[in-house]
């Protein structure tokens, strides 16, 4: 059963509220991982052999507004991390919700990482991230390692 609810949550912090409301559907378990990677960090399962096929699995389970966003992220990204403020994201995407709604698909795709088996870390705040994209509170981040395996993703 699914009980609708309403929160009241203050503008500036509707954003957070999307990725960790995200994080909760999603059912994130608080992490007891023993990894744990400072943001900015290329995760390991990036520099293995099987790293291609894990990246066509997670593509494969990622919706289209998912696709969208991510692929507007790697494509920016070259040799050098790059990193995205929230609305620049959302008005590339002309995304009606503003920072929010990408803050809510980005939420989705976190649901795919999930399905798709991807490695979940602990962050050095003690939170679980996947290292997907990076996100430091004010901004989301790509490493060049993660935007080339998507990229290879996308196109096959």
């Amino acid at each position: 059963m699914i009980i609708p609810i309403t929160v009241h949550v203050p503008d500036h912090r509707v954003e957070d509220f999307y990725i960790r409301f995200g994080e909760f559907v999603a059912n994130v378990p608080n992490p007891d991982a023993p990894t744990v990677l400072p943001s900015g960090t290329v995760p390991s399962w990036v520099q293995t052999d099987e790293a291609p096929a894990i990246a066509a699995t997670l593509w494969d389970e990622i919706s289209l507004p998912g696709h969208s966003v991510l692929l507007h992220m790697i494509r920016a990204t070259g040799d050098e991390t790059v990193h995205f403020l929230p609305d620049e994201i959302a008005k590339a995407m002309s995304h009606p919700k503003g920072t929010s709604g990408i803050a809510g698909i980005l939420g989705g795709v976190g649901k795919a990482i999930r399905r798709a088996g991807l490695p979940m870390y602990t962050t050095p705040r003690g939170t679980s991230w996947h290292y997907i994209w990076g996100w430091d509170g004010e901004r989301y981040s790509m490493t060049p390692e993660v935007a080339r395996l998507l990229r290879t993703a996308a196109r096959n």
